[in-house]
């Protein structure tokens, strides 16, 4: 049995921000992610030589808290900006949008430098006994700790705790089990020359099936090779889910022509089960400090991975204000 402060369940932006603050305030964190990377749907993924961000493309910042963070991977050589202007802004000097130098997974990856992350590691059993958690992995290892903060898409997080038998939401349970996702679907292709996109390397669509596009060469992921990202929007993810990538990817190509410019000579499909929440819950976190568990993730600070971010930061903040006293004398 590994024993730890605080086990955060999730790698993404959330888990791995909560992480990383409670283990400057002197906690002892043990992370665990299904996945073999970090950063969630900040992630990127090389292909045919090219570098492609096929979940998140870029964040914004609003919360002043984050972007101090943010500045901090400015000066580290982390994340750059991409660009600044879209039609959708409300402040007419635009808002800075980032992205990883090399891919937003770069952000994740700085993260958990640091940090004690295990990854493919998908936890399948949470127990609790009278003052402490456990965490049973399927590949048989178990972690346990008194505090528990579980940042998976929140479908995901309540299937977890119901293995638990624990009532660990009360009345505030049938609600939580109301937040929804849309479902996302990236196809990633490889051209045999320059796109036909705007300088800056993306459009945003809102005629179906397509959401976004995006060229990575422009980005400055992938320099050497012409790859793009092109983004269905959820109508299309939701009826194509199960279909073929010869068809679904075939489609998407297809939507995207007039902006390619060249011929796609290799591609593949991304699913993403939980993208944009729909109902996100009414606070950045949910916690029952009785029983020292704190959820967290985008179902609670919202779509954007600033909302992300701020309900890792919050979570952080609601486990030291539970239990700080004993995380900065361990």
């Amino acid at each position: 049995m590994n024993e730890t402060d605080v086990l955060v369940i999730g790698a993404g932006i959330s888990g791995l921000l909560c992480a990383k603050r409670l283990q400057d305030a002197g906690a002892k964190v043990c992370v665990l992610d299904k996945g073999r990377g970090f950063g969630g749907r900040m992630a990127t993924r090389r292909m045919a030589g090219g570098r492609l961000d096929h979940g998140a493309q870029f964040f914004t910042i609003r919360d002043p808290r984050f972007q101090e963070i943010a500045d901090e991977w400015l000066d580290a050589g982390i994340i750059k900006e991409w660009f600044r202007h879209s039609p959708e802004d409300s402040n007419p000097d635009g808002y800075a949008r980032y992205c990883g130098v090399h891919g937003m997974t770069d952000v994740g990856k700085h993260l958990a430098a640091d940090l004690d992350v295990h990854r493919s590691s998908r936890v399948t059993e949470l127990t609790r006994d009278i003052d402490k958690w456990a965490a049973t992995c399927e590949n048989d290892t178990r972690f346990s700790a008194p505090y528990v903060v579980v940042a998976a898409p929140l479908p995901q997080a309540l299937s977890l705790l119901e293995t638990s038998g624990v009532d660990y939401a009360g009345e505030d349970a049938a609600a939580l089990r109301r937040v929804r996702y849309a479902k996302g679907l990236a196809t990633l292709a490889i051209l045999d020359g320059p796109s036909k996109l705007p300088p800056e390397g993306h459009v945003r669509l809102s005629k179906s099936p397509l959401s976004w596009i995006a060229d990575n060469r422009m980005k400055g992921i992938s320099p050497d090779v012409s790859a793009i990202t092109i983004h269905a929007d959820a109508e299309f993810a939701e009826a194509h889910w199960d279909s073929p990538d010869e068809v679904r990817g075939s489609l998407m190509i297809e939507a995207a022509k007039p902006w390619l410019g060249a011929t796609v000579v290799e591609y593949k499909c991304q699913r993403w089960g939980f993208t944009t929440p729909l109902n996100p819950w009414h606070e950045t976190h949910y916690t029952n400090a009785a029983i020292k568990l704190t959820l967290a993730g985008d179902g609670f600070g919202g779509a954007r991975v600033e909302g992300a971010a701020v309900s890792g930061i919050d979570a952080a903040d609601a486990v030291i204000q539970n239990i700080g006293m004993s995380l900065r004398g361990s």
